[in-house]
């Protein structure tokens, strides 16, 4: 019996305590006792393809081979799983490479991948295919089933793994005899369904409208779910909507299928939904007065200024009846200046000619009262609003006193050659500035910087400068700008332009004076290309006078 167990790669490669049971099931399709097969060798005639497998090219191969499709469909449709054939196939014939892996049982690839790893001692198989009456030239595949490695070692195989009906099935390919095997099915579990129920009740009537949903990232694999009330069938969710709606209230019980009409998760599967509360008898008539409110701006224009009056947030409470609205405007004498009646975009002008601080005084009216259901609208409403329109503003003055260090590329006197120079400096600049409504300041300024070399190999010469900037102010008073500046201008050999940065931060602030320190340098054009000998920094203070 021995010698008959090591001829085949499936009924010869089981133990010898169960040769006899084999020998005796090897023309048939596998055990009809549902025990496990102790297999300890593999490699024989009854092998599913021969020579032996070395690498992925040899799937190719195989799966080219006359008849071996037919053989390998028939296989998977009397194991049940028909629909994985034309996958298993396409895997075989387009295996061009594999990866190497570790132990059979730990290897998940991607579909499509093929895996060389090691089946070891004690992995089993659900079935494996051979062909149990080669011996008598019928090529006709069988297979055997519930398979447990229990050989000396481990043996090397190709496995590749196929996704069907939300099924994961694990294929291996002993390499030494090729029968295709089975080694697992893994259920990809679905999301369960989700059964939410939106009950709402009509106050006047007290009648209820229930809608029942139903979700799950995973809807695809649902095809419907039941709905019941009070024990009777009241509906199916299906898609796309899955939503259903009643009139009904009670106990609602729910059950859900798949698309092979298999059970499928979902919870809750009962909900009690109660009936609604009957009406409440009709409130005695509220009368809504109206609501107002408006906000008064300022822009300046040819003539004067012109005040705009918003009052789009006035209501007479219902969308029924507009607001009729009067907007007196007075100044800060309690004079009238001026009045306006807002037309339906609740929106006018008022013009003045002066600067100074207005006042006015909306009157909200519900010109025709009106009722809907319990309520009344009618009334009278008013409110106040203010306006500061400032004095216009000129230039202001300021004035910077700063200290730091140049460097500077200069030219040799006697030589013509260029040496850098660090030099110590006291700053002194005067400007005007001009600062506008989007806190944007413009400012031009003429200043000195003084020399502080005390080295009598050092050239010491102090420098003219001029300033152009543009700064951008925060609402707290501080700003950061830049801007250009014209350097050492009395010198017609060391002048040159220069891009300026600085920054300002507030120290004190009175009404008619800031003081701020400031950071400022410069990157001088001259020999711009050497930024670490080109640059001016310094640091002082600001004193900006005017508002």
């Amino acid at each position: 019996m021995i010698g008959v167990l090591r001829r085949r790669c499936t009924v010869g490669a089981v133990a010898v305590v169960a040769g006899l049971a084999l020998a005796s099931g090897a023309a048939g399709q596998g055990s009809s006792t549902g025990a496990m097969h102790e297999a300890t060798h593999l490699g024989g005639p009854t092998a599913f393809y021969a020579p032996p497998l070395r690498s992925a090219a040899n799937l190719k191969q195989m799966a080219a081979r006359k008849g071996m499709a037919d053989d390998i469909r028939l296989v998977l449709t009397e194991s049940g799983i028909p629909e994985t054939a034309d996958a298993v196939l396409a895997t075989l014939a387009g295996a061009g490479a594999s990866v190497k892996g570790g132990f059979c049982d730990e290897a998940t690839p991607a579909d499509g991948v093929i895996v060389e790893c090691e089946f070891r001692k004690g992995s089993t198989l659900l079935w494996m295919a051979y062909r149990p009456n080669i011996g008598k030239r019928v090529r006709t595949p069988g297979r055997l089933e519930a398979v447990r490695w229990a050989g000396p070692k481990p043996f090397k195989a190709f496995l590749f793994r196929v996704t069907n009906d939300y099924k994961i099935y694990t294929f291996i390919l002993p390499m030494v005899c090729s029968n295709l095997s089975l080694m697992s099915v893994t259920e990809i579990p679905g999301e369960p369904v989700t059964v939410s129920i939106d009950r709402v009740c009509d106050p006047a009537t007290g009648n209820i409208r229930t809608t029942v949903r139903a979700s799950s990232k995973d809807m695809a694999r649902v095809q419907r779910v039941s709905v019941a009330i009070n024990g009777q069938p009241a509906g199916e969710l299906t898609a796309s909507a899955w939503t259903v709606t009643t009139t009904r209230s009670g106990d609602y019980a729910f059950d859900a299928s798949d698309t092979k009409g298999r059970p499928y998760t979902l919870a809750p599967r009962t909900m009690r939904v109660d009936a609604c509360q009957p009406p409440p008898p009709p409130p005695p008539k509220t009368v809504i007065a109206p609501t107002c409110s408006f906000v008064l701006s300022s822009l300046r224009v040819k003539g004067g200024y012109e005040i705009s009056v918003d009052a789009t947030k006035s209501s007479t409470g219902t969308s029924n009846v507009a607001p009729a609205i009067t907007v007196d405007l007075r100044d800060d004498k309690g004079a009238t200046v001026g009045q306006t009646t807002l037309d339906s975009t609740l929106i006018g002008k008022i013009m003045v000619r002066r600067h100074g601080i207005y006042h006015g005084t909306a009157t909200v009216r519900t010109a025709q009262p009106f009722e809907a259901g319990n309520f009344r609208y009618e009334g009278t409403a008013t409110c106040e609003a203010s306006v500061t329109i400032e004095k216009p503003t000129g230039p202001a003055v300021f004035f910077d006193v700063l200290g730091g260090k140049e460097r500077r590329v200069r030219p040799d006197a006697d030589t013509g050659a260029d040496f850098a120079q660090c030099s110590p400096l006291a700053g002194v600049k005067f400007g005007v500035a001009k600062r506008f409504r989007n806190d944007v300041e413009i400012a031009g300024a003429v200043g000195v910087a003084i020399s502080l070399v005390t080295d009598s190999q050092k050239v010491k010469e102090s420098e003219l400068f001029v300033d152009a900037e543009v700064n951008k102010y925060a609402s707290g008073g501080a700003f950061i700008g830049t801007g250009l500046s014209l350097w050492d201008i009395t010198r017609s050999d060391t002048w040159t332009p220069a891009w300026l940065l600085h920054f300002g931060l507030p120290l004190s602030k009175g009404e008619k004076h800031m003081v701020l320190f400031m950071v400022e340098g410069r990157l001088f054009f001259d020999h711009i290309g050497d930024p670490s000998n080109n640059y001016l920094v310094w640091a002082g203070l600001r004193v900006r006078l005017g508002r």
